[in-house]
């Protein structure tokens, strides 16, 4: 019943978080970063709980794209899916993995900015005891589905550069098949009973 009820409040709240303003948005991500952490104990767990936000807050399809664009146009549909697919898995999974230990104090919005070309700023930071806080850049982009986050800047490093750099350095010797495994090798690694947030 609890497990249930958890599930009920995460998509609850996912719900709400596709029609809100960017920073309802980013603060429902946190909400539900919190609300995870407090709930769930296990990886897995926490995983189920927030894939509906994540798919909720983020647009995962378009970011997947953004970070192979040279080569999006030239994939077949069944590839560019298997990819999204690894793509969406492997974000939830770090979420899942990187977020347990938040509390309620542990993120705060510092302000919105409009950013250009229809997009906007959601500056937030997460507060640490022993050191300075991290300061997080929420990119976000309304496509026709609400607003979503389509890039993160922690501590002024892009995200998705990041990611685009890794990924274009994979396929530049390999496939797209290869890329999709990689990103599910990373994803069973942080799942494995091994992993420090699964011991």
């Amino acid at each position: 019943m609890v497990a249930l009820a958890v599930l009920f409040v995460s998509g609850a709240r996912a719900e709400a978080a596709a029609g809100d303003s960017p920073r309802a948005v980013v603060e429902a991500l946190h909400a539900g970063l919190v609300a995870a952490a407090a709930s769930s104990e296990s990886l897995q767990a926490r995983y189920l709980e927030l894939r509906p936000l994540i798919a909720a807050t983020h647009d995962l399809p378009y970011i997947a794209e953004l970070t192979i664009r040279r080569q999006w146009r030239e994939l077949e549909p069944a590839d560019r899916e298997r990819f999204v697919a690894a793509f969406e898995r492997l974000s939830v999974t770090t979420y899942a993995s990187r977020f347990d230990a938040v509390g309620e104090t542990s993120f705060k919005i510092l302000e919105v900015a409009d950013a250009g070309n229809g997009r906007v700023q959601v500056g937030a930071a997460i507060a640490r005891d022993s050191s300075a806080d991290i300061a997080l850049d929420y990119t976000l982009e309304d496509r026709g589905q609400g607003w979503r986050i389509v890039n993160i800047f922690a501590d002024g490093v892009s995200d998705l550069a990041l990611k685009r750099a890794e990924y274009q350095r994979i396929l530049a010797t390999g496939t797209i098949a290869t890329l999709t495994d990689e990103l599910d090798q990373q994803s069973a690694a942080m799942e494995s009973p091994g992993h420090p947030t699964n011991r």
